[in-house]
């Protein structure tokens, strides 16, 4: 390599060095990012620091009045803190910025539901539904649904909600739900049964499991259930019903 080489390549090395903002200015320039204040909300999010994250967020918001993450954020903050009108008027907030925000759309029918308006939480999934056909939001009409008695309508939502996203237990519940509802007892047992290849021995859907067995006659097989998820029951109210279903196996 010859001397002129050797110059220009060290002159290369040194301009990035010689132009590139201080460590300090970098801070400075992320602390003015809402973005930045955003992504660490969402990691206070994500180890259950809700009061961590208003304070973020609320710098986001203060630093872009259209950051419409923050908005949803803010939302389910909201709504960890069992505060379901706050968390609507965040919501409403996002989708004033982005009416084709989904997610948001969705969160707000939870949030309606929370508060008990439940004809608003219905509105809420269908757009959200429309917007994208998102299985949250199908699986949250077919909740609707089934709550109603509505049952017709209710298996028909939670198919569209298994269809988008055959991995969902809850669905699978549901729709176990939905169909031991409707006297189809071998095809909820299927439903339950896919459930737990899912996840093996989840304790609500076992105990489906055993209620629908119960049901069809095949008490051994309830009995058997009731006996394995007895001990892994974490409420009383749980183990209550585990026990009154076996009291009527033995009774």
């Amino acid at each position: 390599m010859n001397k002129m080489t050797k110059v220009l390549i060290l002159g290369m090395a040194v301009i990035p060095l010689a132009c590139g903002p201080s460590q300090k200015k970098l801070a400075e320039m992320r602390e003015k990012d809402p973005q930045f204040q955003y992504d660490k909300a969402v990691v206070c999010m994500q180890y259950g620091l809700a009061d961590e994250a208003f304070k973020y967020l609320n710098e986001a918001i203060r630093l872009d009045p259209n950051h419409y993450l923050s908005y949803n954020l803010l939302g389910l903050a909201h709504m960890t803190k069992s505060n379901p009108a706050e968390a609507v008027k965040a919501f409403t907030n996002a989708l004033a910025i982005k009416p084709d925000f989904s997610e948001a759309q969705n969160n707000l029918g939870t949030a309606y539901q929370e508060a008990g308006q439940i004809d608003k939480a219905e509105a809420a999934f269908k757009k959200a539904y429309e917007l994208d056909q998102s299985y949250n939001a199908s699986y949250n009409l077919a909740r609707i649904y089934y709550e109603r008695n509505d049952l017709d309508q209710a298996l028909a939502y939670v198919q569209k909600s298994l269809e988008k996203y055959d991995r969902s237990i809850l669905a699978w519940n549901l729709k176990g739900l939905v169909l031991e509802s409707k006297d189809k007892i071998d095809e909820a047992v299927a439903c339950y049964e896919q459930g737990l290849k899912i996840l093996p021995g989840e304790v609500n859907i076992s105990f489906n499991l055993g209620v629908a067995h119960y049901k069809a006659g095949r008490r051994e097989k309830a009995r058997e259930i009731m006996e394995k998820i007895l001990p892994l029951a974490k409420t009383d109210d749980l183990k209550a019903k585990i026990n009154e279903v076996l009291k009527r196996i033995k009774g």
